[in-house]
């Protein structure tokens, strides 16, 4: 028999034990209230023995003796006194278990020669094991009791681990959960209960762990190592957002060193990952940078110089046009480098841009429009959605202005057959926000996860600055940038800046949205939220948010 199928329920033991062989139910009568007799009644009329023992029935007490508080306890449960045995066997004939509990072995003489062979007796010396099974099933229920508490203290702990938690047998069957997980799938904890492990689908973070058969699997590495295993694998999300999460399997061994239990927790270490690679961005800038004054004195020059002859050299005469045409393609090349070493010394160096007030929906709307006019004609659709209620932002206008020129390429060139694309403003909690989204042909995995490391492109073309070059001018003004895709969907890049406050303002400001002044409206406005002394709020006009000019 497998080792996790002999544990059961009481109700499935009662098969494996000979005292549920009887048929019927055990009729008693007792004899005499001494000694054993409370353990008596207490077998039979609490219900923490019934799992111990079968159905059975005191039909009544007989010679009962001189003990009066036994007496009375035994007439308050409703159980008949008669003064001899033969007066009770002749209203219960079907009595089939005589106690004795007086004591006297006359008495015990008496009832062997009187009792039929059918009825059982047990004698004064017999009503000990009962006194032990009664001390025995009083231990148990402590046990219980004591047991119960620590699982509900240990699944109070589990359940305040804001990570999600399956135990899986050796089979991979779901046998628990934490209560994160049933939280996050919106489900009982029965819909997961036997389960295979890769059908665990949350709809936070997808299959919980990894799809059948999979040797990199933690739990699978668990169980093949009989150690501690870890793994790590990303998801995207229904909205499109890049997500982590780290796979930790613990295998639970049994007495006899076999796993028969394995606990799988997977963290989600999203935004761990993202400051470590902003990490690891940073420390290439700085290599990056270290770099520049080589490549400036080393490369640059150089290739001045080429530049120069080969423009003398397209201007002479004596070139015959083979040579021409080679000579075009120097100067085409040469100029391509410039323009790389330009981009890189410019993404190295540290920016001179001075923060200022900034309508961000006049940039977008400008910027939107001169890019509809360089791509109307070749299929695109560039669409400008403004919140006119949004309030300044603290940035640079010709760098945001180089962010969307950016990101309105990179969704053109994710859509070579044309198509539509959007560009809003609007407001995301404390921040101001501008999206651009497309339809095209979206982000792999791999593509999202590496989109903002210096050089990395999957143009032929590119250099694999552009949206690092974006992160890094959005968070020299305060901001961040957020990218969602979807493969053969589209992408979504939102870049977030901080809103201009009105200088001494505290956490008590808020923004009192109106009409864009742009529109002619009333300007939004903030105000400063006091309190008098007795508690009551009063607001102060501070001032217009928006740009007058």
């Amino acid at each position: 028999m497998p080792e996790e199928d002999t544990l059961r329920y009481p109700e499935e033991l009662r098969e494996n034990i000979c005292l549920w062989e009887t048929e019927g139910r055990v009729r008693i009568a007792a004899v005499g209230t001494g000694p054993g007799f409370l353990s008596l009644l207490d077998i039979i009329y609490n219900e923490r023995f019934q799992q111990f023992l079968p159905d059975m029935d005191l039909v009544g007490v007989a010679e009962p003796g001189l003990n009066r508080a036994k007496l009375e306890y035994a007439k308050s449960l409703g159980i008949p006194i008669y003064d001899t045995l033969e007066a009770l066997l002749e209203d219960f004939p079907d009595v089939n278990l005589v106690v004795e509990h007086t004591g006297l072995r006359k008495t015990t003489a008496r009832l062997r020669k009187l009792l039929p062979d059918n009825v059982s007796l047990i004698d004064n010396t017999g009503t000990v094991f009962l006194c032990g099974l009664h001390d025995l099933a009083q231990a148990n229920a402590y046990c219980q009791v004591t047991l119960d508490r620590h699982r509900t203290l240990l699944q109070a702990i589990i359940d305040e681990v804001r990570e999600d938690i399956l135990l899986l047998d050796s089979h991979g069957r779901v046998v628990d959960c934490n209560r994160n997980v049933l939280e996050k799938a919106g489900k009982h904890k029965e819909d997961f209960i036997g389960k295979q492990f890769f059908e665990a689908d949350i709809p936070e973070g997808g299959m919980f762990c990894s799809i059948e058969g999979d040797e990199h699997c933690a739990y699978v590495q668990a169980l093949k190592t009989g150690e501690k295993t870890e793994a790590m694998f990303t998801r995207v999300d229904e909205e499109g957002n890049l997500k982590y999460y780290r796979i930790y399997a613990y295998p639970i061994m049994s007495e006899t060193g076999r796993i028969n239990h394995v606990v799988v927790m997977r963290r989600d270490i999203t935004e761990r990952t993202r400051r470590e690679r902003m990490q690891q961005q940073a420390e290439k800038l700085a290599v990056v940078g270290e770099m520049s004054t080589y490549l400036a004195h080393e490369i640059r020059n150089p290739l001045f110089a080429i530049a120069g002859f080969t423009n003398s050299l397209l201007k002479s005469d004596t070139a015959t046009p083979k040579e021409r045409e080679k000579l075009e393609i120097i100067a085409k090349e040469t100029a391509r480098l410039e323009h790389l070493l330009s981009s890189i010394l410019k993404f190295s160096r540290p920016s001179a841009a001075e923060v200022d007030k900034v309508n961000l929906n006049d940039v977008a709307d400008e910027t939107a429009t001169l890019m509809r006019m360089g791509y109307e004609h070749q299929g695109y659709v560039i669409e400008f959605r403004p919140t006119q209620t949004i309030p300044l932002i603290k940035a640079e206008p010709e760098l945001v202005k180089q962010c969307i020129v950016n990101l309105i390429k990179n969704s053109v060139e994710a859509m070579p057959r044309g198509g539509s694309l959007q560009v809003r403003t609007g407001r995301e909690g404390d921040m101001v926000i501008l999206e651009v989204i497309d339809k095209g042909h979206g982000m792999s995995e791999l593509q999202m996860d590496q989109a903002f490391s210096p050089f990395y492109t999957t143009k032929e073309q590119g250099c694999g600055l552009g949206l690092a070059m974006i992160r890094k001018i959005v968070d020299e003004f305060g901001g961040s940038v957020r990218l969602k895709s979807k493969e053969g969907e589209g992408t979504t890049v939102t870049l977030s800046f901080l809103p201009v406050l009105a200088e001494g303002l505290g956490e008590g400001a808020e923004w009192v949205q109106g009409g864009s002044s742009k529109e002619g409206g009333a300007a939004p406005q903030i105000v400063s939220r006091e309190h008098d002394g007795r508690g009551n709020a009063k607001a102060e006009e501070i001032g217009s948010s928006t740009n007058q000019n």
